[in-house]
């Protein structure tokens, strides 16, 4: 275990991160480079929709397909879906072919800043529309991931993984073909498991796409574009036995 975990024990005194004694200087904390960006809810309410209402043909449609996952799953698809159980840009290691955590600090620093104004919005959005999630309506639905309480419409984690997609598409531009399908693969397994409609997941992704559009075309992402266009050169070389094949 690291000495940072643990602590530094020093004249018998615990030192926990963050803590400081007289005369040692504060560490400074990183900047926010999504700092001013602001996302309007009522720029995206058209953007996302209504869901289907209870009992119409479009609700009828969303539970044949989460039935029929739900019958056809099996243990690959269960363990590929708790890959995306957490909003961890690693997910897309494979897909750049490269460590992001290790060989673009600065990056994966700083695009969960971008990330976070998304899921924000996305919260907001959320609760005006106030949609249950499928398994409280029908309870037959039996999800294959830890159950979650905030509502349906849109999904949260469909929003963060295809944002995060289109934004790591626009600073490697080369890996774009393989960075999407990752993406969307963060929304489907929500179907899959039965925690989100599939509506739910579809108008994400169209949030996505449009919270991305204003991202790209803001003054903050252009600014940490350039800051992390040094590692740009240093992602894009594969590894030995060259580009990982992306079956899933």
């Amino acid at each position: 275990m690291s000495s940072q975990r643990l602590g530094l024990c020093l004249s018998g005194l615990l030192l926990l991160p963050g803590w400081l004694l007289p005369g040692m200087p504060a560490r400074a904390q990183p900047a926010d480079p999504a700092a001013g960006l602001v996302l309007q809810p009522a720029a995206y309410r058209a953007v996302i929709g209504q869901p289907p209402a209870p009992g119409s043909r479009q609700e009828r449609d969303d539970l044949a397909i989460l039935r029929w996952n739900q019958r056809s799953r099996t243990p690959a698809g269960i363990v590929h879906s708790w890959r995306f159980l957490n909003r961890n840009l690693s997910v897309f290691d494979a897909a750049v072919g490269a460590d992001l955590a290790r060989t673009s600090p600065s990056l994966y620093a700083g695009l969960p800043a971008f990330l976070k104004r998304a899921d924000g919005l996305k919260d907001q959005l959320k609760d005006a529309v106030a949609r249950p999630r499928p398994f409280v309506n029908h309870p037959d639905l039996k999800p294959c991931l830890p159950l979650e309480g905030s509502w349906s419409f849109p999904s949260g984690h469909a929003t963060w993984f295809a944002t995060a997609s289109l934004l790591l598409a626009d600073l490697l531009p080369e890996r774009r073909e393989r960075l999407l399908p990752v993406g969307l693969q963060g929304g489907y397994v929500r179907a899959y498991c039965a925690l989100h409609y599939p509506s739910d997941v579809l108008a994400s992704q169209r949030l996505a796409e449009a919270i991305s559009q204003e991202v790209i075309a803001s003054p903050q992402w252009r600014t940490f574009k350039q800051q992390v266009a040094g590692e740009r050169s240093r992602l894009l070389v594969p590894p030995p036995a060259g580009l990982p094949l992306l079956s899933d």
